[in-house]
C-alpha cells in the first residue's frame, strides 16, 4: 500500500509540474503584421526587395512576419479603400509604394486618427508631394526612401545615347505629384539641353499602341517617375521598337525589359533600403528619428535594344554605365 501511495504521489507531483509549466511557459511571440499598399504592379520588385531585406534580418515570412497584401490597387478609389482596410487590421507597420500610395496612407491615417508607422519607397519628391514637410525629422507617421532629383541628368544621358533626338515625348499622369515633379525638372533643363518637350497627359485608358498617340516630331520617349505610366512599360517598349525610338526610364528592371536607357534606381535595392529603415521602426524608434533617405542613381543601358534600332552607343557612354544589358557575342 505504501508503494501505491508513493506512485500516486509521484504521479500527482509530475502532473502538477506539467500543469505549472503549461501555465507559466512563455507564449511564442506572434508574427509581426506588415501591411502593404501598392499603386499598380510597377513596384512589385521593390516590395520583393523590402521582404528580402526583412528576411535577411531574421523576419521570415509567416514565422516572424505576416504580410497583409490585397494586391496592387489600380485606381485611386481602390487605393483609398485598401488604405482604410489595412489600418482597420491594426498592423505593426505599413509599406507604401509609390507616391500615390504614400499619400493615400497619409490621408487614411489622418481620417482614422491613427499612428501606425509607414515606410514609403520610393517617392519622387516627398516634400513637394506633401508626404512629409521635413526630410531630416519626418513628422507624423511616415518616413522612407526618396529619389534623387536627377531627371535632368537622365535626359542628358538619353541625349548622350541618342544625340539626334530633339523632340522628346513625355507622357504623364496629371493626378500624380511625382509626374509633376519630373516635368518641373525637365522644363528647367530643356533650354540648356536644346530639346523640345512634347508633354502628353496619360490616363488608364490611354493606349500607346493606338493611332494618334505619338505626336509629330517625337524622336524619343522619356517616361517620368509616374506609377501609372511606368506600369505600361511593355506597351512603350513595343511602341519604341516598332518606331525605332530611344526609350528612357528611371528603373533598372525596365531597361532589362527592353527600354534603351535609364538613369535612376534599382527597385530591389530601394526595397532593401526601406527594409533597413523598417527594422528601426519595428524596434521601437520613433518615426521622427528616422530621416528620409535618398536612393542611389545609376546609368543603365540595353545594347541589344540599341542594336535592333541600328543605334551605336558611344563607347565612353557604355563605360560610364553601372549595368549594361547585351547578348553574348
Amino acid at each position: 500500500m505504501r508503494r501505491a501511495f508513493l506512485i500516486w504521489a509521484a504521479a500527482t507531483l509530475a502532473a502538477a509540474a506539467l500543469l505549472g509549466w503549461l501555465v507559466l511557459r512563455p507564449e511564442p511571440p506572434r508574427p509581426l503584421v506588415i501591411g502593404v499598399l501598392l499603386f499598380t504592379d510597377t513596384n512589385l520588385t521593390t516590395l520583393r526587395g523590402f521582404q528580402d531585406g526583412l528576411a535577411e534580418a531574421g523576419l521570415r515570412p509567416e514565422a516572424e512576419a505576416r504580410y497583409l497584401f490585397p494586391g496592387p490597387a489600380m485606381t485611386p478609389a481602390e487605393l483609398a479603400a485598401q488604405a482604410r482596410a489595412l489600418l482597420a487590421a491594426r498592423p505593426d507597420l505599413i509599406f507604401a509604394s509609390p507616391t500615390p500610395a504614400a499619400l493615400a496612407m497619409k490621408q487614411a491615417l489622418a481620417e482614422a486618427g491613427a499612428s501606425v508607422p509607414v515606410v514609403f519607397a520610393p517617392v519622387n519628391d516627398p516634400v513637394a508631394a506633401g508626404v512629409v514637410r521635413d526630410l531630416s525629422r519626418p513628422e507624423g507617421s511616415l518616413t522612407g526612401v526618396r529619389l534623387a532629383q536627377s531627371d535632368d541628368k537622365r535626359l542628358e544621358s538619353l541625349l548622350d545615347v541618342a544625340p539626334g533626338a530633339r523632340g522628346v515625348l513625355v507622357p504623364y499622369n496629371p493626378d500624380d505629384p511625382s509626374a509633376q515633379a519630373t516635368l518641373d525638372v525637365l522644363r528647367r533643363a530643356r533650354g540648356q539641353l536644346g530639346v523640345t518637350l512634347l508633354e502628353q497627359p496619360f490616363t488608364a485608358a490611354s493606349r500607346p499602341d493606338g493611332p494618334g498617340f505619338l505626336p509629330p516630331g517625337a524622336q524619343a520617349v522619356f517616361l517620368p517617375r509616374d506609377g501609372l505610366v511606368l506600369s505600361r512599360i511593355a506597351d512603350f517598349v513595343r511602341l519604341c521598337a516598332a518606331r525605332r525610338l530611344p526609350l528612357s526610364t528611371p528603373r533598372l528592371d525596365q531597361v532589362e525589359q527592353g527600354a534603351l536607357a535609364g538613369y535612376g534606381f534599382d527597385p530591389r535595392e530601394v526595397g532593401r533600403q526601406a527594409a533597413r529603415m523598417a527594422r528601426l521602426l519595428l524596434a521601437g524608434q520613433p518615426v521622427s528619428s528616422v530621416p528620409v533617405e535618398t536612393a542611389h542613381d545609376y546609368l543603365f543601358l540595353n545594347l541589344d535594344s540599341a542594336a535592333r534600332m541600328g543605334l551605336r552607343v558611344p563607347e565612353p557612354v557604355v563605360r560610364r554605365a553601372e549595368r549594361v544589358i547585351r547578348s553574348a557575342p
